[in-house]
């Protein structure tokens, strides 16, 4: 068993003005005020519950151990009522508490898109929810539109809002908007990443170059998303009154 003393250690030695979790020898982790005081405000704003806990050692992303990366991760205990957020309690910061929280209880209407119907594509490329993308016509273009919207707006969308939501708590609480990842200082940093997947993830299944119409396609997501991004941010941050 690790010995307390190390945590406390290392908990002392991080550089976080907000950090999510703060360690009680003989307890263990428990979260700080501030992010009592997030959890409250998105309970008492969504009406659900926000369950949040400290990330365990063997809990990964990836297959990459979250502890250490800031990360957080969240899972339906009972749809619309209650789900559990696990955040690392090592480099995770109020920030991510309110990021987490938001896709817990104040979702946006895409969420259901997730990476699970990533995995459910990939098991049966040849049909999916009704649809057979070999069906789609591709050289127009039409076949890459469908992966985006399939696959990549729904998680740009949802992580913008959680963005939105969690910025707006934080400003009304009058908590520093930290992250612990020093690329992501920007609130939509984060979400921007989102923005190629579902033309990764199209580009992974096709053979051959692409054809004009595709690539201009692609110009045009990548054109559309920064006015996207904003508008489904504001819409986040319009949640907290």
């Amino acid at each position: 068993m690790a010995d307390p003393s190390l945590f406390q250690e290392y908990m002392n030695s991080r550089k976080l003005k907000t950090p999510a979790f703060t360690f009680v020898p003989g307890v263990g982790f428990k979260p700080t005020e501030q992010s009592r005081q997030v959890v409250n405000l998105l309970n008492q704003t969504s009406g659900k519950e926000f369950n949040l806990q400290p990330a365990n050692s063997v809990m990964a992303m990836d297959g990459r151990p979250m502890w250490g990366t800031g990360a957080g991760v969240v899972f339906n205990d009972t749809p619309d009522v209650r789900t559990t957020g696990y955040v690392d309690p090592l480099g995770g910061t109020v920030h991510t508490v309110a990021h987490e929280g938001a896709h817990a209880v104040l979702p946006s209407s895409l969420k259901t898109h997730d990476l699970k119907t990533r995995d459910q594509f990939l098991a049966n490329p040849t049909q999916f929810a009704g649809v057979a993308p070999g069906l789609i016509p591709r050289d127009t273009g039409q076949r890459l539109r469908w992966a985006h919207e399939t696959f990549g707006k729904p998680s740009l969308v949802e992580e913008t809002h959680a963005q939105g939501v969690a910025e707006a708590a934080l400003q009304k609480l009058g908590i520093e908007s930290e992250s612990s990842i020093p690329s992501y200082t920007d609130p939509l940093a984060y979400p921007s990443t989102y923005v190629p997947k579902g033309v990764e993830l199209y580009t992974q299944n096709e053979i051959g170059p692409p054809s004009p119409y595709e690539r201009r396609e692609v110009e045009r997501i990548f054109k559309a998303a920064p006015d996207l991004m904003q508008r489904v941010f504001r819409q986040g941050q319009g949640l907290i009154r």
